[in-house]
């Protein structure tokens, strides 16, 4: 490298590096250097598989989280079906018990007709009969019996 001269108390452009080198035992330093290489290499390694499994755990969240909503939705959508169903039903009923029907399928399946006013027949009923139940008659020995079980009632509680 070329010195400029320069007047005056100038220093030089460049200085020269120094000519002592300090002495390293180069196994050492490549040892200690690989293994702060090797502890960066672990811990970025680690880093990543904490983050891919971070990462796993969400998407895998938001997947059950899909399931559970598509198997509400399926079942809101079975309810509305059974519901417009039961309304159907209902009124399918509705319409089979009408009188109209009830007439219909008694004359035409049963083969029953309408009342007749020459088959109307009126009873009488009394108002004014009573049932009259008379009561035993009661003999002294009947008397002693029913005092007897009466007494024996009273002792067994």
């Amino acid at each position: 490298m070329a010195y400029y001269e320069r007047s005056g108390n100038a220093a030089p452009a460049h200085t020269p590096p120094p000519s002592y080198r300090p002495e390293y035992d180069i196994q050492v330093t490549t040892m200690a250097q690989s293994s702060g290489k090797r502890i960066s290499v672990v811990k970025i390694i680690l880093g990543v598989i904490v983050c891919f499994s971070m990462l796993a755990v969400v998407i895998l969240s938001n997947v059950q989280q899909l399931q559970v909503n598509n198997e509400i939705s399926q079942k809101q959508k079975e309810l509305t079906d059974l519901h417009s169903e039961n309304v159907r039903m209902q009124s399918e009923i509705a319409g089979r018990t009408s009188s109209k029907n009830i007439q219909e399928y008694a004359e035409e399946v049963l083969g029953m007709h309408p009342l007749d006013l020459s088959q109307v027949e009126y009873i009488q009923i009394q108002k004014t009969d009573v049932v009259a139940i008379p009561e035993e008659e009661t003999n002294i020995f009947v008397r002693v019996k029913s005092w007897f079980d009466n007494i024996v009632e009273y002792l067994r509680g």
